[in-house]
Order: C-alpha cells, then structure tokens, then sequence
C-alpha cells in the first residue's frame, strides 16, 4: 500500500462490527489488491484464463470470477470491471503476486500487460450510504447497496474525508466487512485454502461467476464435468460459532459422532459482537449433520444459519 494511504488511515477510529440499525458505513479494503490486465490480446487472453465470459462483460459494471489451475481447483476468487483501456481484477492481497505469476506463464507472445497496481490503487467499500454516480465509483456484487471506490491514494483520500463530512458514516475495518461479504456468500480465498475447491463447491455456479457456454478455459474440462454430470458433492455454507477462539480460513470441520475425519473446511472468519461468522464448505452428509465442530482443542461448535 501507499505510504500517503497508510499514514491517512492511522488518523482514524474504527469499529471490528457491522451496526445492526443499517447506518452507513465506510472501511478500507486493505485485505484486497488490484491487478490490471491491459494490451491488444487482454479480453482473448482473460476469456482463456478464467470462469466468467469476459465477452459478456460491460464496462464499469463488476462481475465476479475465478481462475482455476488445470485440475480445475480454484485458485482465487477477483471482482472484475472492465474498463476502456483493460481490466481491473480485484482479489485478496496474499494471492495476487501468485496469481500474477500463473497469468504470467500463459502470456507468452500475446499483448498483455499483468501489473500489480496495490501501490497505486486504493480500494474502499461503502455499504448503505448516499451516494451520486462518479468516476472510480462501482456497484459491489451480491452486496446490496454497496460499492467500491478505486482510484489513487490522492483521490481516495479526499472522496472519504468528502464523505464523512456529508454523511453520518461508521468507519469499520476489513474484519468488518468481512461479515458483509460472509451474508452476501462472496468467497474469498486465501493461502490456506487455494487451489483446494472446484469452484461449484464455493457456490460460484449460483453467484453467476461461471459461464458454462463461454469455451475452453484453464480448469473447464473439470469444472463442465462436475456441472453436468452433477458430480459436485460439496457446498458453502453460512454459519456461526460462538467461541472465542480465533477461527482461521483452513481449519477443519468434523462431526462429533462421525470419528471417519473431516467433513468440512472454513473459509472464511469474522468475530462479530455476539458470535463468529463464517463461511464453510461441507461435505453433502454433512449438511444436515447435529453436531458440527471445529477440530481444534476447544471442539466449539458450528451452527449452520
């Protein structure tokens, strides 16, 4: 991140939670990053490489995406917007110099520009604020009245400071944010969890983040295959847990009567006021299971919502 964002962040308060009376609310998306895709071949190189129909795609409108490694296992979740000069494919921090690097080796002779922009954009969500339709203003998918603001640390500065001063808005931080993309269903991978699910068990097919009419593409014989032949045998869940104990993306989930081993992995984790919410990806047996619990010392259990 830009040293100017970082220094203007540490001159503000914020809250872990979500407010529970619909206020307005503003947070920095410091656990996301963007990665620009430009040249001449960036559309027929992008619709090779990933799950969504970048044909499809309009500009300023974000879809979202994954890219998938050849066994078809997905190796991030992005949000997409297409621009006037090429693509901005927002994605969480940890994985984009991985992903860039993976881009990296289909490139080959094609006119495509892979650039890590985390220095040069600043990314900040906005969930149920008044807002008027500006440049580097875009809708947040699945998430209703939110969005993004995506520009350079000059200007994401000063569309905040604007913002606070018009508004009555509740700055929160990415954790809680977190819990807004955990009710929206947006999963969000990390280096815990790549490249360990097909992207039907991340629920991507019903996010409309899989275009199955498209062509080929990195993974697609996979991904095709567990869509028509309905071999898909796990889902992502909503769910919660009380402990206190930090809950991390990775950890396994078993079944307290089933000694058989795991049935389940988090993916995603966020304390909030009451309870730990989270996103998990299940075993189909386990949906339904009574008894769900982390496998860690303290065995706290997990509530299907």
């Amino acid at each position: 991140m830009h040293a100017d964002w970082i220094n203007y962040l540490q001159t503000l308060n914020f809250t872990s939670y979500i407010p529970q009376d619909r206020q307005a609310v503003l947070a920095p998306l410091t656990h996301l990053a963007v990665l620009s895709v430009t040249g001449k071949d960036a559309a027929s190189f992008l619709q090779g490489q990933t799950t969504c129909d970048i044909k499809a795609l309009v500009d300023c409108e974000p879809r979202l995406g994954a890219y998938c490694n050849a066994k078809g296992r997905t190796i991030s979740t992005f949000i997409i917007i297409k621009q006037q000069d090429g693509f901005l494919l927002i994605l969480p921090s940890d994985l984009l110099d991985t992903v860039r690097k993976k881009l990296q080796m289909y490139v080959l002779r094609s006119d495509v520009q892979l650039i890590d922009q985390s220095n040069e954009l600043c990314i900040v969500g906005i969930h149920n604020a008044e807002l008027e339709l500006q440049s580097n203003l875009y809708a947040y998918p699945q998430l209703k009245n939110s969005f993004l603001f995506i520009s350079s640390p000059e200007q994401t500065i000063a569309f905040s400071n604007e913002l606070l001063q018009q508004q009555e808005i509740t700055l929160v931080n990415e954790n809680a944010w977190l819990g807004l993309d955990i009710q929206a269903g947006i999963p969000w991978l990390g280096t815990a969890t790549t490249e360990s699910f097909v992207p039907q068990m991340l629920n991507l097919d019903k996010l409309d983040a899989i275009s199955f009419d498209k062509g080929c593409y990195t993974g697609q014989e996979i991904v095709a295959r567990t869509h028509y032949l309905g071999k898909n045998k796990r889902a992502m869940y909503q769910a919660s847990c009380t402990t206190d104990v930090n809950i991390s993306p990775g950890e396994e989930i078993s079944e307290a009567q089933d000694e058989s081993g795991s049935v389940g992995t988090v993916i995603l984790a966020t304390q909030q006021k009451t309870s730990t919410q989270l996103l998990v990806v299940l075993k189909d047996q386990a949906r339904d299971a009574k008894n769900l619990q982390l496998n860690k010392q303290n065995h706290a259990k997990i509530t299907l919502n």
